[in-house]
């Protein structure tokens, strides 16, 4: 079944995009292309992945925020590589958690509690998304009177809200102690009691509440940065769009990639095509700024492979034994 889903899934993306790059015209889009050929389109695409990096270290840096909680202290250039090595396995397989499941076996190896490892990556993705959904909620109350239909801004606000009461009842002593209490019974493979140590985890930050703003405020530099990172891509290509109007697009078409598909492709280029052209942009340039958008990151992702490659190659050197330094 599950075989079943991811095969669907890559049919809505293949088809999608071959759909959107054949109305844009393929002819365009290499024309559109050729312009960051330039010597200044070169350096504005260096910068758009030198942006990329930057923004994946702040997310390093959210994270290493958020693991000091539990005493767990990784230097950031360890953390940094993990996000790399993420991102590799996000990129290439079909699915967006995988990376997040090679990061919680990457820090359970260093920090040695499978729980609070699994607590940090689980508060970090969950933080890093509210913080897109509030962002994609104000772009789409701006641009609501676009849309002939309210649908996105209200999942947008749906899932913007379950997020909120989530914390809320995990930091909650009364509502939490009741959810104990409900979790005690499912006894079925200790699903009751391993769902309990992990929400304890959470819980931890009813006193650390400071935190959860750090890392939000960090969620909300890294998104900003990647709106910048798409500007600079605009520039590169010669494209008239507004800086102001990527923070509309941006989070929207984020929004739209939760919806099935793999890893957004199709889903994404659609977002940018319908948005993009609200402002005269043709299909064959919004098209290419996703694609080259997407460029960026899987860039990281190959040095993430390399890193992935060298820390398999240590593994075997030292007789499968995982070796990392914590300071």
């Amino acid at each position: 079944m599950r075989h079943i889903k991811t095969i669907l899934k890559a049919l809505i993306s293949i088809s999608l995009l071959f759909y959107l790059v054949y109305t844009a015209d393929p002819k365009k889009i290499a024309e559109v292309f050729v312009n960051i050929l330039r010597a200044d389109g070169i350096f504005y695409l260096i910068l758009a992945i030198t942006l990329a990096m930057s923004s994946v270290l702040i997310l390093s840096i959210r994270w290493k925020v958020l693991l000091i909680v539990y005493n767990i202290r990784v230097k950031l250039k360890k953390l940094f590589s993990f996000y790399l090595i993420g991102l590799f396995f996000n990129n290439f397989l079909p699915t967006s958690i995988g990376g997040d499941i090679v990061r919680i076996m990457k820090i359970v190896r260093v920090a040695g509690d499978k729980t609070q490892g699994t607590a940090s990556v689980i508060i970090e993705r969950i933080v890093g998304m509210a913080s897109t959904l509030i962002m994609a909620t104000l772009a789409l109350t701006i641009i609501s009177q676009q849309f002939k239909n309210q649908k996105l801004l209200i999942i947008s606000f749906s899932l913007l809200l379950l997020i909120t009461i989530f914390f809320a009842s995990i930091i909650s002593e009364r509502i939490f102690s009741l959810l104990k209490r409900i979790l005690n019974k499912i006894t079925v493979f200790k699903i009751g009691d391993k769902l309990i140590k992990l929400f304890e985890a959470i819980h931890v930050f009813r006193n650390r509440k400071d935190v959860l703003f750090k890392i939000l405020a960090l969620s909300f530099l890294s998104q900003t940065i990647i709106v910048f990172l798409n500007y600079s891509i605009v520039l590169a290509l010669e494209l008239s769009v507004d800086l102001s109007y990527l923070f509309i697009v941006i989070p929207v078409t984020f929004l739209l990639t939760m919806l099935p598909s793999i890893n957004g492709i199709g889903i994404r280029e659609g977002g940018y095509v319908f948005l993009l052209g609200k402002v005269g942009i043709s299909g064959a340039g919004a098209i290419t700024l996703s694609f080259l958008n997407l460029l960026c990151f899987i860039a990281l992702s190959l040095i993430g492979a390399i890193l992935f490659i060298f820390e398999k190659r240590n593994e075997n050197i030292k007789g499968g034994k995982y070796f990392e330094s914590a300071s």
